[in-house]
């Protein structure tokens, strides 16, 4: 009988003790996991030891950028510094701003010649004195530098930057002002290539009653890597460094070979030299002979009509028309991206005139004419439907009937030469009309407009800039994973772990039982 109550007394022990002990196990499997996790988040957090699995990598370095920057990679001639005007964890405090720093932070572990710097702009304000772009320039907590440290000149002052602030790393939308789009790596990649390199220069021509108050379209060549200025041809000529002169809705002519100074003799040396040509001009605009003279050398000539086309317009009055893609020649090539989008989208061309040709047709409706040792090929970008719906009404009678047809509504000409067996290219890019690139039109992602341009710079020869690079939608985060690797996760997530507990849970019970 005593031996049965010791027995019992002695299996209670065990019980107790191995229960205890499952007990202690448990906590310190629990706290282990606990540890573990807090060791790997700050380890995480040091290293960037993160994985983009959204569709537009919107926290990630993509592809187009690190190509962009691979010629930089070990450079002994500068090195990178992103400002920010606020400490880390003050930046860290907030999802806006995190996301812009640790991007940044990505920066700096992918390339060697990237580091990320802190200032505290309220105690130390004198801190970004060498970074400031202007004179006029107020550092505040949310702004942001991006600084080029000459290491051939240490010494030097001042230091070549450009400065941002956190809110434009994001996109608003133009109608209700609410951020939809996060463009951080557009804006630092751009930022570092303008730092890196000799930027092009971009010139709005003045003098000539152009529009060239600064628009989206001077901020669009600015954000590509451009040095964007106004210049007036009557008094100073154009740098070695120019890519694109835009002329934009000029109402008086230029200064020919009878001027006190040739501005069309610049255009085409300039244009001789490989340069780029944007022309937007408006059809109530009289014909300006000087510049039309030159334009005509590049295929280009402007008919003094206004189309009206009622069944492919955005308006009732038929003037807002939406442009027809070509899908052949040189212009086709300018629009490929967009044309491969499953439902591209329209390019607006409000108030227009036609472009007609100077040179002999080809069957593939562009036109070709030989300068020289040069060859130039004039190709539509853009015409109205091909349903002939369209009518050109002369300008100045708006009540009339036009003809109908299909008449060009943006052209291309591009000039061809060989020099020692190397292509090299001039561009002339005309619009009948001065609204293309009105801000209505490419300050938002309603329209073509704004990508088309955007084209153009890449091929007037901008190789570096980031054109590739388009803002990410936050609506399109989710993971870009397919339904049936969606479906292993979630058995690898929910079913996997049950079973190891279970299996853990069987192993405990049947040791437990014959203790």
């Amino acid at each position: 009988m005593n031996n049965n109550i010791y027995a019992d007394k002695i299996k209670k022990h065990r019980r107790l003790r191995f229960g205890a002990l499952a007990v202690s196990l448990t906590v310190a499997v629990v706290a282990l996991v606990i540890v573990v996790n807090a060791v790997f988040s700050a380890l995480a957090q040091k290293f960037m030891l993160y994985a983009d699995m959204t569709k537009e990598k919107i926290y990630g370095i993509t592809e187009q950028s690190k190509d962009l920057l691979d010629d930089y990679r070990g450079t002994k001639e500068f090195s990178i510094s992103i400002v920010f005007c606020q400490y880390a964890d003050q930046l860290d405090s907030s999802y806006e701003s995190k996301l812009v720093h640790n991007l940044a932070k990505q920066y700096a572990e992918e390339f060697d010649f990237v580091k990320v710097e802190y200032v505290d702009i309220i105690n130390h304000p004198e801190a970004v004195n060498r970074y400031l772009a202007t004179s006029v320039s107020q550092p505040k907590t949310t702004s942001v530098y991006i600084v080029k440290h000459d290491l051939t000149k240490p010494d030097e002052d001042k230091l070549q930057s450009r400065i941002y602030t956190l809110r434009s790393f994001y996109t608003f939308d133009s109608d209700t002002n609410k951020v939809f789009a996060f463009n951080g790596e557009y804006k630092m990649t751009a930022g570092i290539l303008q730092l890196a390199g000799d930027s092009p220069v971009a010139y709005f021509v003045t003098g000539h009653g152009e529009k060239t108050e600064k628009s989206v379209m001077w901020t669009l060549f600015e954000d590509a890597g451009f040095d964007v200025k106004n210049i007036d041809l009557s008094k100073e000529n154009l740098s070695d460094a120019a890519k694109v002169v835009v002329i934009n809705d000029p109402k008086y002519d230029f200064m020919g070979a009878g001027g006190t100074v040739n501005e069309i003799k610049k255009l085409s040396d300039y244009l001789g030299n490989f340069g780029g040509l944007m022309v937007f001009m408006d059809p109530e605009t009289g014909k300006l002979e000087e510049l039309e003279t030159l334009l005509s050398e590049w295929g280009i000539e402007f008919q003094r009509s206004t189309i009206r086309d009622f069944s492919n317009a955005l308006d009732v009055n038929g003037r807002e028309l939406v442009g027809e893609y070509t899908t052949e020649g040189t212009g086709a090539s300018l629009t490929k991206n967009l044309r491969e989008l499953e439902s591209s989208p329209k390019a607006i061309f409000k108030n227009a005139m036609p472009i007609n040709s100077t040179y002999s047709p080809n069957t593939d409706g562009t036109y070709t004419s030989t300068y020289g040792s040069s060859s130039r090929i004039f190709s539509p970008i853009f015409t109205t439907s091909s349903k002939k719906t369209a009518e050109a009404i002369p300008t100045g009678d708006s009540e009339g009937k036009g003809e109908t047809g299909i008449y060009n509504l943006m052209t291309v000409t591009v000039d061809s030469r060989y020099i020692k067996n190397e292509p090299h290219y001039s561009y002339v890019l005309a619009a009948g009309t001065a609204s293309f690139a009105d801000d209505a039109y490419i300050g938002g992602r309603s329209y073509a407009n704004r990508d088309i341009i955007f084209n153009a710079m890449k091929n007037f020869g901008r190789k570096t800039v980031p054109l590739d690079l388009d803002f990410k939608v936050f609506e399109d985060e989710g993971l870009d994973i397919t339904k049936a690797q969606a479906n292993r996760l979630t058995v690898l997530i929910t079913v996997v772990p049950s079973v190891i507990v279970f299996g853990v849970g069987i192993y405990v019970w049947t040791r437990r039982r014959y203790l």
